[in-house]
């Protein structure tokens, strides 16, 4: 890795524009963020209706079997008339026994019939009913759930990038096994150089029990900030017994070697927890914050755990803070940098089942007051964010207040998410400016019907640079599950043709060894 002087310089802006800041149709919620708003195309996130989304354009895509009767049967007792001595020559009182004796046959077989039909329509109504567990039914109105999608329903995924001293680009994504007897933690990795994916394990199987299912995140950095070693990359996962494991590598500075860092068996996570990882550094002052957000066993509040290097805090152990907020138990967890990439804004999912945003001061620990949506957001919802620097369709007397300042909020966060069902996905932009605004037809061509998705990935927390931005979708057509890398168009340089125009696919990516 080259010394810190011959690193490039990272950039750090995003702004959406709005054609008419001061129109009705524009509602800005904090006074901060810039959003692009092309032709009228675009509007608002409404709330005008509790069971979508949103309002999108005149095109928009919002998103028992009858017991059988028994047969009545009725007994016909002929047309007797007033009985005489003898009943077609049989002794009237053998006649009525002989009666009696056939209505008790004859309805002893109605009920039977009876009884049997019941059973059969109910033994064919338990076969139509669907599952209703999360984790065998596929979100479809199907009568049953194909065997090969019940293991793959909540399937974390994350990914990273960077570009090291030789100028080389890195992208990885980390996902877990779903083909093997035991559950592994996978990394498929490609560079500009060999422009090839590879898949190779980073767990240990005699000593590893990866939890199935388990969430994953993914942060890296340069420990002590000594940027004459290797970028470390840090990847947090749940054992089978819910304890978060953090695996390095380079391990102790052992090139392609994987072992437990410091985090590792510190706490436990809740049953659902969603996992995120942020890792700050100053490499001009050699200051350092790698933060880790999670659900604690036995806390549906926000556990958030720092480590520290400034200089004065050098090498302290890990600490935790417990913070008391309206989250979800399993709700998404994902933070992203709002300007300065201490000022980070927390997106998670309230208990009301929907979006809330909170300000987050990296520095000093504290989460500000919600920003409420009424955007749906329910547990183990598909969720990753990504960033956009828009502060180049302005000039210096039109740029927006809030973003000018050296602590200004200048970057737009695109939101992508999944529909309850798993079955569609949502782009919704925000920023200072603006707030939130549909961004739907960027990603419309790129949705294809049948699909469920599982899983979403971004490489922003690591990247904040806006050229290569990638987003990275797990989802599951009936044969197993599948990942294809999205591009989305570069932001914040002199080039605007493409800028806030649609994402693009990239490709596929390997999952399986």
């Amino acid at each position: 890795m080259a010394a810190h002087g011959e690193r490039a310089r990272l950039s750090y802006s995003n702004l959406e524009t709005v054609q008419n800041l001061h129109s009705p149709r524009w509602n800005p919620l904090l006074g901060n963020g810039l959003e692009v708003v092309p032709d009228g195309h675009h509007r608002p996130y409404e709330h005008n209706d509790k069971h979508h989304v949103f309002v999108r354009s005149k095109d928009d895509k919002i998103l028992v079997n009858a017991d059988p009767q028994p047969p009545e049967v009725a007994f016909d007792e002929g047309n007797a008339s007033t009985p005489p001595a003898k009943i077609w020559g049989i002794r009237r009182k053998l006649f009525w026994i002989f009666v009696a004796l056939t209505v008790i046959v004859v309805l002893a077989a109605s009920i039977g019939g009876g009884i049997g039909a019941r059973l059969a329509a109910d033994a064919r109504t338990k076969q139509s009913i669907p599952s209703s567990d999360p984790d065998t039914n596929s979100g479809n109105s199907t009568t049953s759930s194909s065997p090969a999608r019940a293991p793959f329903r909540n399937l974390g995924i994350a990914a990273l990038r960077w570009v090291d001293g030789k100028n080389i680009s890195h992208f990885h994504l980390y996902s877990q096994s779903t083909n093997s007897t035991h559950t592994r933690v996978l990394e498929s990795s490609w560079d500009s150089n060999s422009e090839t994916w590879t898949v190779a394990p980073i767990t240990d199987d005699d000593a590893d029990e990866v939890k199935p299912g388990t969430p994953i995140a993914v942060s890296a950095g340069f420990p002590h900030t000594n940027t004459s070693i290797e970028l470390v990359k840090s990847v947090f996962f749940l054992q089978s017994a819910g304890t978060i494991t953090e695996r390095q590598s380079p391990f102790k500075e052992q090139d392609g070697v994987w072992g437990n860092d410091n985090f590792s068996g510190l706490y436990s996570a809740s049953n659902a927890s969603s996992i995120f990882s942020y890792w700050y550094q100053d490499l001009q002052n050699r200051t350092q914050i790698l933060a880790t957000f999670f659900q604690e066993l036995g806390a549906n509040s926000l556990t958030v755990g720092r480590y520290i290097e400034n200089g004065v805090d050098d090498g302290l152990p890990w600490e935790s803070t417990r913070n008391s907020i309206s989250i979800q138990d399993g709700s998404p967890i994902v933070a992203v940098p709002a300007g300065s990439r201490r000022d980070l804004r927390l997106y998670i999912g309230g208990t009301d089942g929907t979006m809330k945003q909170y300000a987050y001061s990296l520095d000093q620990n504290v989460l500000g007051n919600p920003i409420n949506t009424a955007l749906p957001l329910s547990p183990h919802t598909p969720f990753c964010v990504t960033i956009e620097d828009n502060r180049n369709w302005y000039t210096t007397a039109t740029l927006p207040e809030c973003t000018r300042t050296s602590t200004g909020t200048f970057i737009t966060h695109l939101l992508l998410y999944a529909s309850a069902d798993r079955g569609t996905l949502s782009l919704v932009s925000w920023n200072c400016s603006s707030g939130f605004v549909e961004q739907q037809s960027r990603i419309e061509k790129l949705l294809k019907p049948n699909r469920t998705y599982l899983g979403l990935a971004s490489t922003s927390a690591s990247n904040l640079t806006f050229v290569d931005q990638r987003v990275y979708v797990l989802f599951d057509e009936g044969a197993g599950p599948q990942v294809e890398e999205w591009g989305v168009p570069a932001s914040g340089g002199l080039n605007i043709a493409q800028q806030n125009g649609p994402w693009n696919l990239l490709g596929s990516v390997p999952i399986q060894l």
